[in-house]
């Protein structure tokens, strides 16, 4: 996966029909990339849109979201924000339960190699704990 630099669907369950989906949120760069590619993408349109961040919000992450919230409107999304305390693979993983998304929109390895041998990859731990397909973009 590190070496493709396309948008990839990562799906091991059977197909099901989506009413909504969500984008993982850090307010980084490469997050505000991943919010554009959905807004001029005719992938999703019609679809309900969360927003999903895990920590706690400081000045820089509330003006991204509120680029992003501005953003996915004027693109024509219902969008919504949940913003919720704890390690990210964790409150992703709950909020896809919970709210019944049905497709993750995340980043691919945002990190180094030797940080995920250290540290490991947030996006590993997702990919293996949701059920639902997760579209990784790059």
């Amino acid at each position: 996966m590190r070496s493709v630099h396309r948008p990839l669907l990562v799906t091991s369950r059977k197909f099901h029909s989506t009413i909504r989906f969500a984008i993982a949120f850090d307010g980084s760069p490469t997050t505000r990339k991943r919010v554009e590619m959905v807004c001029m993408s005719p992938l999703l349109k019609g679809l309900a849109c969360y927003l999903i961040v895990a920590g706690s919000i400081n000045a820089a992450l509330d003006e991204s979201l509120s680029w992003a919230r501005a953003r996915l409107v004027q693109a024509g999304f219902d969008r919504e924000t949940v913003i919720k305390a704890g390690n990210a693979e964790q409150v992703i993983s709950d909020q896809v339960g919970e709210l019944d998304i049905g497709l993750l929109v995340m980043g691919a390895y945002g990190h180094s190699r030797i940080r995920h041998l250290i540290v490991g990859s947030t996006t590993t731990a997702v990919l293996r704990s949701c059920t639902i397909p997760v579209l990784l973009l790059r």
